[in-house]
């Protein structure tokens, strides 16, 4: 059994003395036995594959295992502030990711242009560095972990790469000489920053590549809406060693995927200007590349789902696998769709596509997706009414039956499982082995539960044999103080780093503080 490695810092309440906790494959105890790990305070996690009602008593400390695992926070590292952005009711975006193999660092980007490289058992700040009139868009480790890649979003979108010692510059490539430069919008302005070029996606490849989606959506001197996008492979060095399209194209590429055997990528393709889109590009959908050149060689693109809509798009909703011939796209309006790389429909999931209430048409959006050998992950919104569909300040009648829902489907479309609670969920994250999935619980907007945020941890692998299942997928649930953003990231010992953020009550008064919590 793994052997985990968990320190505490003093930032969280101890339980009290004594007692034991019953973790995912460990449990807490208040000393250290042979094998064990320590933890502040005398305390010590021991690996143990417990079953719920078994009971253990580890050399004096007696329990009984419960029916679903306890979650304890291992520490907390404040970001800075984010008042003024709450009141506003802005979310702080925040990239994370633990680096590679046994995840010892956790590297941060906040909504402020911090950079951060903590350690990832205690906490301990190893290096802190503020980049200018920027939001850190992603984060992303070289395959050695001697590198920090770190994408922005600022009149220069400068993409970097880092010593992962120091967080000083190694190499710099200024990704506004691809897709232009422009500046924020004036006044009060909350989404001002998004007009700004960015590297929205950074994918790292087997061999030490670098994948970025360099793009710019603006509106122009005219008052026209502009659109910019081109791909780029980058070698280690920092030099660019091909491009897709072969000229920036009037278009916004987003959050390319490649497979793990870097032999593909695909990204999603949209359109927001107010010129023509590129009559050759997959627009609303995803184009899939050939590695390492970029050739194109498959493209998916859904149909609008009328009379509701007049577009499908795509978001962060996109997995690609090449050992099993499949991508998968997850749409605004509902869909999942399961692709083959060379452009063929396979299945079509519709359980969150419209349905009526009433009058009005419900529905809920695809954000999140993932792929683990036959299995397709994704997760749901809250319910929506479509854009245009009805007077957009009417507020949904009832919910929609898939609303914030985790769903497991095969790569025929047939469902396999699916979890809902009452939690608002926020992005999901598999663990590296592909054994675990995270998804955050985050603001809510349909009541004022407080006590419903945090992470929630799956079993990737519930129901995999085809066998019936009726245990519930949900491993255990960990609590935080704050909303969960919907970039989180876990590792294969079963580490996951959030980040939570303030929350203002009926009085406008906030509560919590804007920090990274490690939980376990």
């Amino acid at each position: 059994m793994l052997l985990l490695a968990l320190l505490a810092c003093a930032d969280p309440p101890p339980p009290p003395a004594g007692e034991v906790i019953f973790v995912r494959d460990g449990v807490v105890v208040p000393h250290l036995p042979v094998r064990a790990r320590p933890l502040p305070g005398g305390r010590a996690l021991l690996p143990l594959a417990w079953t719920p009602g078994q009971q253990v008593d580890l050399d004096g400390a007696p329990g009984i295992a419960p029916a679903q695992a306890e979650c304890v926070t291992l520490w907390q590292a404040p970001l800075g502030e984010v008042a003024r952005l709450v009141a506003m009711q802005g979310v702080p975006d925040t990239a994370l990711a633990f680096s590679p193999g046994d995840g010892a660092r956790l590297a941060v980007g906040t909504v402020q242009g911090e950079v951060l490289l903590l350690d990832g058992w205690t906490g301990e700040q190893l290096a802190r560095r503020r980049l200018p009139e920027a939001l850190v868009r992603a984060v992303a480790w070289s395959p050695d972990g001697a590198l920090l890649y770190v994408a922005e979003q600022s009149p220069d979108a400068t993409l970097r790469a880092v010593d992962a010692g120091t967080l000083a510059d190694r190499w710099t490539l200024r990704l506004a000489d691809v897709v232009g430069t422009s500046t924020p919008p004036p006044g009060e302005d909350l989404y001002g920053v998004y007009s700004l070029p960015a590297g929205y996606g950074l994918a790292v490849l087997p061999g030490g590549d670098l994948l970025v989606a360099a793009t710019h959506g603006w509106g122009d001197e005219q008052g026209q809406r502009r659109n910019q996008g081109q791909v780029l492979r980058v070698g280690p060095d920092g030099q660019v060693a091909a491009r897709w399209p072969a000229q920036p194209a009037e278009v916004t590429l987003l959050h390319p995927v490649a497979d793990a055997a870097g032999q593909r990528v695909a990204v999603a393709v949209g359109h927001s200007s107010s010129r023509p889109a590129p009559p050759d590009l997959p627009v609303g959908g995803v184009q899939v590349l050939s590695l390492p050149d970029l050739v194109p060689v498959g493209a998916a693109r859904a149909e609008p789902l009328e009379p509701w809509f007049t577009e499908a798009r795509v978001w962060e909703a996109l997995a690609l696998s090449a050992a099993a011939d499949t991508l998968l796209m997850g749409l605004n309006d509902g869909r999942v769709q399961l692709w083959s790389l060379s452009g063929d429909l396979r299945a079509e999931v519709t359980g969150g596509a419209p349905v009526m209430a009433g009058e009005v048409p419900l529905h809920v959006g695809i954000g999140w997706a993932a792929l683990r050998d036959e299995r397709a992950f994704y997760a749901t919104s809250t319910t929506r009414i479509p854009w245009g569909a009805a007077a957009p300040d009417l507020r949904p009648p009832t919910t929609h039956p898939d609303q914030d829902t985790l769903v497991a489907v095969g790569l025929d479309g047939a469902r396999a499982w699916a979890w809902s609670g009452e939690h608002e969920l926020q992005g999901l994250s598999l663990s590296p082995d592909g054994d675990e999935l995270v998804v955050g619980a985050g603001a809510r907007s349909a009541d004022e539960r407080r006590d419903l945020y945090g992470a929630l941890v799956f079993d990737a692998r519930a129901g995999a044999d085809g066998a019936p299942d009726h245990r519930s997928p949900l491993r255990a649930f960990c609590a935080t103080e704050g909303p969960v953003f919907f970039r989180h990231a876990i590792t294969a010992d079963g580490r996951v780093a959030v980040a939570e953020y303030p929350y203002a009550d009926a009085d406008g008064v906030q509560h919590g503080a804007y920090r990274v919590s490690v939980l376990r």
